[in-house]
């Protein structure tokens, strides 16, 4: 009998800590020697010793540390503001000061260069690991700053420019198609005067056939922006109707598990829902190749859970959030969005060859609720 094969699910969890790194700039061996022995021993990673600025700015490209531990007073040309200034505009690291100068000068020259602390010599173990941790944390939630306002206006212009992307292709529906047909109509009428070879029963019934034909068009254009189902029926009934159009457009198997849904949800909720699967589905057509699709929705206590899954090619996530975050894909940016938008969270989950998983949980709002 043959073993089933490991997955990484079985794959037994890594344990390992990664220790931030830090590049200590220091000019007196013995004191830049202390630190680093302080550093390892509050769980950093002193990755180098630095004696001049211009030997902490060379180091940095290679390095990549997490911090940098920087003394004002270094021998050779360039000081420790000046070094910490190139290194906060070319590698926007965050910069923590060792002096033993308290100089208005100095401090005012310093703070230019936006540090992220500032210890004055001689100092406590507490007073360094205090200072460093509360440099991290700023660090980072710098950086989730930047990263979000990065997205926003990604976003922001894609929507702008998918919103005229829209417009532009409503009005050649509507020009090519349904201004078609009334012209048609309009022909009809105008001319059944003139055509006494043709009777007026004929005229009628191929102008009908002509307004139903503009009807369907009309429906279609409707529903392609919002589907009346959704706003009539509710998310199951939907979420059914759109699973089996795009099963059979994409020839993949569609199961759907809607346990325990019955009750209308809260608007908004249902609308979340019901774009994060059209989106989903959409790119596994586009880029999954898959062949089965299971779309699940429940209810887990006080939220709502609900999950796009293939087993399709998947996807390099590393590579899919650089792209979100450059704005080079909209429909990622959009499902997080609407999952903010009502308070959940969006995960996506994906592993080349192997598929991927979307993942939406928000608050349980019923429409009784909403009302």
């Amino acid at each position: 009998m043959n073993e089933p094969s490991p997955t990484l699910r079985d794959a037994p969890m890594s344990l390992t800590v990664i220790k931030p790194k830090v590049l200590v700039v220091e000019d007196e061996l013995l004191v830049a020697r202390d630190i680093e022995q302080q550093l390892s021993d509050m769980g950093y990673h002193p990755v180098a010793i630095a004696s001049r600025g211009e030997d902490a700015v060379d180091l940095v490209p290679s390095l990549r540390p997490d911090l940098i531990l920087m003394d004002i007073q270094l021998a050779g040309s360039m000081d420790g503001i000046a070094a910490a200034q190139l290194i906060r505009n070319q590698y926007a690291l965050p910069v923590v000061f060792l002096t033993a100068f308290t100089a208005d000068e100095v401090l005012a020259r310093a703070k230019l260069t936006e540090p992220f602390g500032y210890i004055l010599k001689p100092f406590s173990e507490r007073e360094l690991r205090t200072v460093l941790a509360m440099a991290l944390y700023k660090h980072q939630a710098e950086a989730r700053l930047l990263t979000t306002t990065r997205q926003l206006k990604a976003l922001s212009r894609r929507v702008l420019e998918a919103q005229e992307s829209e417009r532009r292709r409503v009005a050649i529906e509507l020009h090519d198609e349904l201004g078609q047909s009334l012209t048609a109509i309009k022909i009809n009428l105008q001319i059944s005067e003139r055509l006494k070879d043709k009777s007026p029963t004929d005229l009628n019934q191929e102008s009908i056939r002509i307004v139903d034909d503009a009807l369907r068009q009309v429906r279609h254009l409707a529903t392609a922006l919002r589907p009346s189902m959704l706003d009539d029926l509710g998310l199951v009934p939907a979420l059914k109707w759109i699973a089996e159009q795009t099963a059979q457009r994409g020839d993949f198997e569609a199961n759907l598990n809607f346990e325990g849904v019955q009750a209308r949800l809260a608007p908004e909720i249902e609308t979340v829902c019901f774009r994060i699967v059209q989106e989903a589905l959409t790119n596994i057509i586009r880029h999954a190749q898959a062949r089965h699709v299971n779309i699940d929705l429940h209810r887990d206590g006080a939220q709502v859970v609900l999950s796009v899954q293939d087993d399709g090619a998947g996807f390099d996530m590393a590579q899919m959030r650089e792209r979100a975050v450059a704005g080079g894909s909209l429909g990622v940016l959009g499902m997080q969005e609407r999952a903010t938008l009502v308070g959940g969270t969006l995960v996506i989950d994906s592993v080349p060859g192997q598929g991927s998983t979307v993942t939406l949980t928000c608050p349980w709002r019923s429409l009784k609720d909403a009302i």
